[in-house]
């Protein structure tokens, strides 16, 4: 079943159009990964900020799956950067 899921995945690049184009709602991008980022914890036992802030930028981030959660992480951050003004998101960041 993992592997008919991952086999649907959409590219980032039909992901970037279908969002420009509105053929796919922000909400839903979010939601779905948010969800991705979510199965990325609980496999590996570590939230996605401590993910990021540990592996990118060593040699562990080239593995398929760590890779994948890097790409996730920074698509869900643009995502709700596109979605929500920085004036909007300010008094969160506090």
């Amino acid at each position: 079943m993992q592997n008919a899921k991952r086999s649907s995945k959409m590219t980032k690049a039909e992901l970037i159009r279908r969002v420009s184009s509105g053929a796919l709602p922000t909400d839903t991008v979010l939601t779905d990964l948010a969800r991705e980022l979510h199965d990325f914890e609980a496999k590996y036992h570590m939230r996605s900020e401590v993910f990021h802030a540990l592996i990118v930028g060593t040699p562990a981030e080239d593995t398929p799956d760590f890779i994948n959660w890097a790409m996730c992480y920074r698509s869900y951050f643009r995502t709700l950067q596109a979605k929500f003004s920085l004036k909007t998101l300010a008094p969160y960041a506090r």
